[in-house]
């Protein structure tokens, strides 16, 4: 008589084919292929039956694969209730075909229904408690956006302010003084910019998304103070946008503070890592448009998945072509987490490309590298948003 760990190896494939049609419809699988979504599960397939084999109910013969599953799902934007209902149906899928084509006599199938029905009374019953935890969790976690937005920043603004005071009144202070003030007030903006970082890092990982606040607005000119900003602040660097002469039509409802940001990110980490010329140019597809940085320098084909990811440290390739070292262009050092930076700043470029239902991807080929981030003409406004701040 073929055992239940048998008919799982026998029937895998079924099994896949089954549980991969329901939980390709879940949110957040719609953007991911088929071998994404299957992930860990045939191996998860196999270790279950070896644990049914040996009548052992430990984790142990899982071989630590939910706990890598759960990980690679959490990057991939599933909530814990996503990641419950993926084995809930797995669990399903399993019981159906089992009492339709297992070792059971004809006598015996009609006594499985009860099973059944237990068992979608108690998946419904770890809903109700998964939504519990979850409303509970996410009190803790507005309390701690809300002391990163308040309690950290209001010390950071004094301390900031009382430099400024110093440096206007430099006509009482002697040099030592004033080069102590300036730097306090330079440190005290690196602060700042971390602390607007974690802000969004936790709206976006931790709360409900980052807030937008879409307006009616020209994308040419916004886009073009973008770049003219960091432009001052790198005199040395061969910056470029190409928005002024960009054809088509660029008027769209956008948070213009939140793609200022995400330009000035995206423009940061080009002149960090990648090499001049670096070009900002906008493109009118229709109903969307795209906005592209580019720079000289070359990312590592294994390194381009992971850019986006929060914290993230890549060792990145970006080796240049012969001539350009010659002529002095810099080659990538690797890694986006610099000085008063914590590898932010791609993830939170993601953050605002999704909060505007668009996206942002990373390409690079025979030596140029380009960030692309495509948004619709009209973003939605995040539910309860005040500001971008």
């Amino acid at each position: 008589m073929k055992t239940l760990g048998t008919f799982l190896r026998e029937h895998k494939e079924q099994i896949l084919d089954a549980w991969l049609d329901a939980a390709a419809q879940l949110p957040s699988a719609h953007n991911l292929p088929l071998p994404a979504i299957r992930d860990h599960v045939p191996e998860i397939l196999d270790s279950l039956a070896e644990a049914i084999d040996r009548d052992d109910h430990s984790v142990v013969p899982m071989k630590g694969l939910p706990s890598l599953h759960a990980a690679v799902r959490l990057r991939e934007g599933y909530d814990l209730r996503q990641v419950i209902w993926e084995y809930r149906a797995l669990r399903r899928v399993i019981l159906d075909l089992y009492a339709g084509s297992g070792d059971i006599s004809e006598d015996s199938r009609p006594k499985l229904a009860p099973l059944r029905d237990m068992s979608a009374a108690l998946d419904a019953a770890i809903g109700d408690a998964v939504d519990q935890f979850a409303l509970d969790r996410d009190k803790s976690r507005e309390m701690f956006i809300g002391m990163l937005g308040h309690d950290l920043r209001d010390p950071l603004n004094t301390i900031v302010f009382s430099a400024q005071n110093l440096l206007d009144d430099e006509e009482h202070l002697d040099a030592r003084a004033l080069r102590a003030a300036a730097r306090i007030r330079s440190s005290g903006a690196r602060m700042e910019a971390m602390i607007r970082d974690l802000l969004d890092f936790a709206r976006g990982r931790l709360g409900p998304g980052l807030p937008v606040v879409p307006v009616p607005l020209d994308a040419r000119p916004l886009i073009d103070a973008a770049v003219e900003d960091i432009a001052h602040a790198h005199p040395e660097r061969d910056l470029t946008s190409l928005a002024t002469t960009a054809a088509g039509d660029f008027h769209v409802e956008w948070d213009g503070d939140r793609i200022a940001q995400a330009l000035s990110n995206l423009v940061g980490n080009a002149i960090a890592h990648g090499s001049d010329p670096i070009v900002v140019e906008p493109i009118d597809r229709g109903e969307t448009i795209a906005i592209e940085v580019r720079n000289r320098g070359a990312i590592a084909p294994s390194v381009l998945p992971r850019l986006f990811e929060p914290f993230s440290e890549p060792s990145t390739d970006r080796r240049l072509p012969e001539a350009d070292r010659r002529h002095g262009a810099r080659p990538d050092t690797g890694g986006e987490r610099r000085r008063g930076h914590l590898g932010l700043g791609l993830y939170i470029v993601r953050e605002i490309a999704v909060a505007h239902d668009g996206q942002v991807v990373a390409e690079s080929t025979e030596g140029t590298t380009t960030f692309r981030m495509t948004l619709p003409r009209r973003a939605s406004a995040t539910p309860n948003a005040v500001s971008s701040n």
